[in-house]
């Protein structure tokens, strides 16, 4: 099953017409700044059109820019999805650990998958679900959308992470109190494994934002993470964060914690941009990423059952409602709780 979506999005990348922006061809001064400089195609796209940018073809070729600055390579993505699914004990987290990102920290990448999604949300909106009637166009758009959601997904796993790939084995003491900074945000309830402490607020100035500051103790180590409420819904959500920086200066950002000046880093760091949160870029990102792909293979009866299949594991069909036979019809959803103690139960730490 996994080959075959190999198979049929590598035809679909292929023949569907989707834009490539290693082979698009630059106006002559473009190509002449380019050799001169040595900047990045994708670079040269997003300064051309950042701001400028008004038909969709502009907003989708901005946004693949994007992607390809976050080191997201979509060949080698769905060769990954092949490759670490053939024996691996945990599918989905296999695939999360073969993702790096080529020359960029963490937080580089996520933002930058993050203004692709943007982009591809000004063409298509929630027009990516099964059964939609879309243009080749739109369906381009909608693949990659769910590609870039996907890539969205592991990257912050990977950032909430010390070393997904041993966590069925060695464990992964980072993720576990990961997962309880994440029960906690939900609904306040410390797991068994933990133990939390509220210390305080921190500012940031060059984002003008306050947040909640915890700290997590598990497995004889401390974690701070930070929370911030959603004024929409009055909860408190955790911040995706990558390194730790100083509060009046970002671009201070270092991985290892040196200085008791120094505090965990959101992934966001423009005043008036949505906060980057384990609720939208683990759980919307999943579940719109599916949809995404979908909408495009609904020709393809394997291959949406094969973009289900993580979202399958992780919700262990929602703890067995679902016959066998069903799991091919299903519409699964994934939801905080889901993806909390699907991590408890990969993580050897936790068990």
């Amino acid at each position: 099953m996994i080959k075959n979506i190999l198979t049929i999005l590598l035809l679909a990348l292929t023949l569907t017409g989707c834009y490539n922006i290693e082979n698009r061809t630059s106006d002559s001064n473009n190509t002449q700044t380019t050799q001169s400089n040595n900047i990045p195609e994708y670079q040269q796209v997003i300064n051309r059109l950042e701001g400028f940018a008004s038909t969709p073809e502009e907003y989708f070729e901005l946004a693949e820019a994007y992607m390809q600055r976050s080191g997201l390579s979509l060949n080698e993505m769905i060769q990954n999805i092949s490759d670490t699914t053939k024996d691996a004990q945990s599918p989905f987290l296999a695939f999360v650990g073969s993702v790096k990102t080529s020359e960029q920290t963490q937080a580089t990448s996520i933002e930058d998958l993050n203004k692709a999604t943007d982009y591809h949300m000004i063409i298509i909106g929630d027009r990516c679900q099964e059964g939609a009637d879309l243009t080749d166009f739109e369906k381009d758009v909608c693949l990659y959308k769910g590609l870039a959601q996907t890539m969205e997904v592991a990257n912050t796993i990977n950032a909430m992470s010390d070393d997904v790939s041993k966590i069925n084995t060695q464990g992964d003491a980072k993720l576990q109190a990961s997962s309880c900074a994440m029960q906690y945000a939900f609904n306040g309830i410390v797991e068994k494994q933990c133990s939390v402490s509220e210390v305080g607020e921190i500012r940031f100035d060059e984002s003008d934002t306050t947040y909640d500051r915890i700290a997590v103790y598990s497995n004889g180590k401390e974690f701070e993470y930070l929370l911030h409420k959603d004024e929409k819904t009055h909860t408190r959500e955790l911040i995706v964060t990558d390194g730790y920086c100083s509060a009046d200066n970002f671009k201070s950002r270092q991985s290892q914690f040196t200085d008791a000046s120094y505090y965990p880093c959101p992934v966001t760091t423009q005043e008036g941009k949505e906060e980057i949160t384990t609720n939208n870029n683990l759980i919307t990102s999943l579940n719109e990423g599916t949809d995404a792909i979908l909408a495009v293979a609904d020709n393809y009866k394997e291959l949406a059952q094969s973009v289900k299949d993580f979202k399958i594991e992780i919700t262990a069909v929602k703890k067995g409602e679902t016959s066998q036979e069903d799991q091919t019809i299903i519409k699964v959803e994934v939801d905080m709780q889901d993806m909390i103690e699907y991590l408890n139960e990969q993580n050897t730490l936790a068990r």
